[in-house]
């Protein structure tokens, strides 16, 4: 059985194509029972993967009506399912969402927990495509509730992501913040340094864009400090600008200053050129010069 090709190079998948083909040509042969449609079904998968659409839906249907003389629900709702996906692919969006429905009610009559993220993950992911972005958040708020129920931070965070995408197209700026929070707390959980690190320095940026400066630098800060930690040299540097950037909003200009030097620091010791670039044109508009860069980096290094 294929359950997964993601691994597989499209040389690769066509091979097993081939040979998958060749295995039921002789399953043919003995009659079309439950075996020659597991192999139907895993070259279904492979055609799907290798985009040839109209052959896998084909060779899908099959067994779907297999499925369907069997009264076989599970098989039916794994088919209907796929040819959502199928669907998504082809950017048929409305048909799409036809066989998720299918595939969830079945899942949800069969208590499919796992399969009914997935259909609803599809639902959203249609209704995004076709710009029905209320729909599609209503369908990712119930996702995540089932996630959260079902203890799947995996899925949680995948729903968070396409809710933070729908909000920031609205400018609902409050909603992305609880949203960021949320990830945070996902992320936490899952012990994941770099999730948290990128979850503290959005939710840094949305009140640095907000004018809240001190809850700007909590969040700048605590995402730093993460960073060190983890020894992420690139987060370090990001987080030290970010922190100099609220640092100036705030009047603190020695301590600005002394933050960019730090990261100006670190970013020629791991040859950073663009944060090296970026962080030098910074400090001179402080009305520093490169002999006072250069001095103020010796003064750091030598502490």
């Amino acid at each position: 059985m294929v359950e997964n090709n993601d691994d597989y190079s499209q040389k690769e998948l066509e091979t097993l194509l081939n040979e998958k083909i060749e295995i039921l040509k002789g399953l043919e042969k003995i009659g079309k029972g439950s075996e020659y449609f597991q192999e139907l079904s895993d070259i279904a998968l492979i055609q799907l993967q290798l985009e040839l659409f109209e052959e896998s839906e084909k060779n899908y249907l099959l067994c779907l009506k297999f499925f369907q003389l069997l009264k076989d629900r599970l098989g039916q709702a794994s088919v209907y399912g796929l040819l959502g996906t199928l669907f998504l692919k082809k950017k048929k969006f409305e048909k799409a969402i036809e066989y998720y429905q299918s595939a969830n009610e079945i899942n949800i009559e069969l208590k499919q927990i796992p399969e009914q993220i997935t259909c609803l993950k599809g639902i959203g992911d249609a209704l995004i495509n076709l710009n029905r972005l209320d729909q599609a958040s209503d369908i990712f708020f119930k996702c995540s509730a089932i996630a959260s129920d079902n203890n799947d931070l995996y899925s949680i965070l995948d729903c968070l992501e396409r809710l933070i995408s729908i909000y920031e197209q609205q400018g609902e700026w409050e909603i992305v913040y609880e949203l960021y929070e949320k990830t945070l707390e996902s992320f936490s959980k899952l012990k994941d340094n770099k999730g948290m690190i990128v979850s503290h320095y959005n939710l840094g940026i949305i009140k640095r864009n907000q004018g809240n400066y001190e809850e700007a630098l909590y969040h700048f800060k605590m995402g730093t400090n993460l960073s060190i930690e983890s020894n992420f040299a690139e987060f370090i540097i990001k987080g030290l600008s970010y922190v100099a950037e609220c640092l100036f909003y705030q009047g603190k200009m020695n301590e600005a200053k002394d933050q960019y030097i730090q990261a100006l620091h670190l970013a020629e010791q791991v040859k950073s050129k663009n944060a090296i670039l970026q962080i030098q044109i910074l400090l001179k508009s402080f009305g520093m010069s490169d002999k006072d860069i250069e001095l103020e980096l010796k003064l750091y290094s030598e502490k």
